[in-house]
């Protein structure tokens, strides 16, 4: 037996009213407040909130329709004129018990629980229009879901000097991943002389956290907008903000992006930033937690000595996960008869974070990237001086990755990379070795006797070893790391040289 026939079968004085919502929505909405600096915090704010959000326009023919109508009518002209309340279908919530607030107006259904959906159908006074569509009828319901396990939305704020950096703001790390795939395009961003600014560059980054049941359908967040608090601003020229392009090509990995200043809030806002899933051995397709990574957003910041005026910035970010409550809670739609309705629940959950961020803290803590480059001459360019790059590195406790050569390389040019790190405390301290060779000839005599000299020619070359490294904090341990891995190299290729000249004496 239908719906519609068990409740009429208990003659009671309900309305039922053949209307279809325009829209059923349920959102839930958490907040997170976060403090950057020496000593990092984390907490939820209060609780989670809930809402259930249903509309219904009186439209006379798609959602209140002539049928809808005239149910009210037969009801009406029955039973008298007065207020009354037409339901117009049930929700059907599953997985509920993480949520709070629903029980008196749910009654139980199975596992699950039900919710009447009723809307106004007449009024004492005959004022209310239900085909006119100038008029619609908007149910909500609130309630709240529990704390989650696990904080569901983090962010981290980065800042960095942009002679730490090179070409078109390659991070260190970055530039150690991209050197195990593409060994050539850093080579060339090494071979680059040093830029140096005084430009600053803050870099966001928002992660978040989704558990999730067994089988759940992919999940496609996004961070809608975000905004930092700024001192005034007198030109946005010097102020450019790039957001990472997921998928570019190598040299589309990062694309300019509009910021706006609001000089009402005093704030630098932005939007669309997209994410995408980091795996790390998650979940997949079974039960477990979802983790989600946002593109970097870069503020190059041209003129930053207003910054450093502030004791503490204000950043905020919200994102939205369209199609999932985090409570866990599904929701089915089903009209006055028990059918399935034509428009289904939205589901969507609203994560909020507000990070304070000191910059003095922040800025100290920055990773320093020093760049550096010497040249050896007359040294064969061969792959036993890369051996001795290796040796050096090894000697002094680095762990070093299998020397990459440069593609295509060239035999009078030979080029490898060299991409070396070692755990620094609870830091760790990462080396990129770039070394060009360049193989020459040298004519050269030998004198056998008084009267009697011999001339001839021998293979020669030279190298250039650009070197960067960084470490985060202190940057007088990294330089004097560069120093010595020069001092030690220079000590094994002089050996090399004087055996040469031995050799040829």
């Amino acid at each position: 037996m239908s719906m519609l026939g068990q409740r009429r079968a208990r003659g009671d004085d309900t309305v039922y009213v053949r209307a279809t919502p325009q829209k059923v929505e349920l959102t839930e909405t958490y907040a997170v407040d976060q403090e950057i600096s020496r000593n990092p915090t984390i907490e939820q704010v209060g609780d989670g909130a809930g809402r259930i959000e249903v509309t219904v326009p009186y439209d006379g023919y798609e959602f209140f329709t002539r049928q809808a109508v005239a149910d009210v009518e037969r009801a009406v002209g029955a039973r008298g004129a007065g207020e009354r309340r037409g339901v117009i279908g049930h929700l059907l919530l599953a997985d509920h018990t993480n949520t709070s607030g629903l029980r008196n107006v749910m009654r139980p259904h199975g596992q699950a629980g039900l919710v009447p959906l009723s809307i106004p159908v007449a009024d004492r006074d005959g004022t209310l229009d239900l085909s006119g569509g100038r008029q619609a009828s908007v149910v909500t319901l609130d309630y709240q879901p529990d704390n989650p396990p696990v904080y569901p939305v983090a962010l981290t704020v980065e800042l960095d000097d942009l002679d730490t950096l090179t070409g078109t703001f390659d991070t260190m790390q970055t530039l150690m991943t991209r050197g195990r795939e593409n060994p050539s395009l850093v080579i060339e961003r090494l071979q680059q002389e040093a830029s140096f600014s005084s430009a600053l560059l803050l870099t966001f980054r928002v992660k978040i956290a989704l558990p999730v049941k067994a089988g759940y359908p992919a999940l496609r967040p996004a961070v809608t907008d975000m905004s930092v608090e700024w001192p005034t601003l007198t030109s946005m020229r010097s102020t450019e903000l790039y957001i990472e392009n997921f998928g570019g090509k190598p040299d589309q990995r990062i694309r300019r992006a509009p910021v706006r200043y609001n000089p009402v809030k005093g704030r630098l806002e932005w939007k669309a930033v997209p994410m995408r899933e980091v795996k790390e051995g998650g979940p997949g397709n079974g039960a477990g937690t979802r983790v989600f990574l946002s593109a970097s957003c870069l503020l190059k910041i041209g003129h930053p000595g207003e910054l450093f005026d502030q004791d503490q910035l204000e950043v905020t970010a919200r994102v939205r996960v369209p199609d999932y409550l985090l409570s866990g809670m599904e929701a089915r739609l089903y009209d006055a008869a028990g059918h399935p309705q034509r428009t289904q629940p939205k589901l969507a959950t609203k994560l909020n974070v507000r990070t304070m961020v000191y910059p003095a803290d922040i800025f100290a803590g920055r990773a320093f990237s020093p760049y550096h480059q010497f040249v050896v001459d007359d040294i064969l360019p061969d792959e036993k001086r890369i051996t001795d790059v290796v040796t050096v590195l090894r000697n002094s406790r680095f762990t070093v990755d299998e020397p990459r050569p440069k593609e295509p390389q060239d035999p009078l040019a030979p080029t490898w990379l060299v991409v070396a790190h070692r755990s620094q405390g609870p830091d760790s301290l990462d080396l990129l070795v770039a070394v060009e060779g360049e193989r020459t000839t040298q004519g050269h005599k030998q004198l056998l006797r008084s009267d009697y000299e011999v001339s001839g020619i021998r293979d020669s070359g030279r190298l250039k070893v650009s070197v960067m490294a960084t470490l985060p904090r202190d940057h007088r341990e990294l330089t004097r790391e560069i120093n010595a891995f020069q001092s030690k190299l220079r000590e094994r290729y002089h050996s090399h040289q004087l055996s040469r000249k031995s050799a040829g004496s």
